[in-house]
């Protein structure tokens, strides 16, 4: 019996999965509050003392990433297929050509 072949990542994610798991313990020094909880709470100092990373990270967790402007014409792709045909049609000619120039040459004389 063949094996399945899996394509993509893996349906499990164990480091996502050991970090959830760390995250949730509790944190020495802590005074009983999570690792996530000590990390948010050192990010949110961060972000209140003017660091912006610390502030875009809190920004993005909280209301998600900023979705990035992506400039594309479909009318200009519509055809897209057609013209690599095309581009493929003369590599080949040019390549066939070339070809049939330098096999109908006789070889170079040496002296």
């Amino acid at each position: 019996m063949k094996a399945a072949i899996q394509a993509g990542r893996p349906k499990t994610k164990p480091l996502t999965e050991e970090l959830e798991r760390l995250l949730e313990q509790e944190a020495p020094n802590g005074k009983g509050q999570t690792w996530a909880a000590v990390i948010l709470q050192a990010l949110l100092t961060k972000a209140r003392k003017g660091d912006v990373r610390a502030f875009a990270e809190l920004a993005n967790r909280v209301e998600g990433r900023s979705p990035q402007a992506v400039d594309f014409k479909v009318d200009n792709y519509s055809n897209l297929a057609e013209e690599i045909e095309k581009a493929r049609k003369r590599v080949t000619e040019w390549r066939d050509n070339q070809r049939k120039r330098f096999s109908s040459q006789p070889p170079p004389q040496r002296e």
